[in-house]
């Protein structure tokens, strides 16, 4: 079982590398470009929050991201219908290329790791993943209830 966690960072190295050379090239952070890519496949849930609930990125850089995308014209944010506590968020036209370039180093990152799988085995990794995942949210949930607990 300790493979699992050295796979881990060796995966998270290669993610980090692939996104490294569209994030050079549209001189964008990492987290920018992972806003950028979510909203492009979120239109529903498109507000900080979500992102903040789906990528597990802390919220101060969530923030600082959207407001630097916000100021070079990359998401414009809207209220919508009379609440206007819930600030959502939209990707400019000026963002196709960027999200066609992050797509394509994210089909680029699923080749390398399922190379040689069949279409069999990639449903279970993808399943295995997402059960994983599963897991370690209801950790860092019940994580988070047992630290309020502690403090209040």
């Amino acid at each position: 079982m300790e493979n699992i966690f050295e796979s881990l960072y060796v995966i998270r190295d290669l993610q980090a590398e692939l996104f490294s050379s569209v994030c050079s090239k549209y001189n964008l952070t990492r987290t920018e470009l992972l806003v950028l890519l979510f909203l492009g496949k979120n239109t529903q849930n498109n507000t900080a929050t979500d992102i903040v609930n789906k990528l597990k990125i802390a919220k101060s850089h969530i923030s600082a991201s959207v407001r630097d995308l916000e100021e070079r014209g990359y998401v414009k944010s809207s209220f919508e219908g009379n609440n206007h506590r819930t600030i959502h968020l939209q990707l400019c036209d000026n963002t196709a290329e960027i999200i066609r370039a992050g797509e394509g180093i994210q089909n680029e990152f699923i080749s390398v790791i399922c190379k040689g799988y069949s279409p069999e085995e990639r449903r279970t990794l993808e399943d295995f993943v997402q059960r994983m995942t599963a897991n370690v949210n209801e950790y860092m949930n019940n994580k988070k209830v047992q630290w309020r607990k502690k403090y209040e």
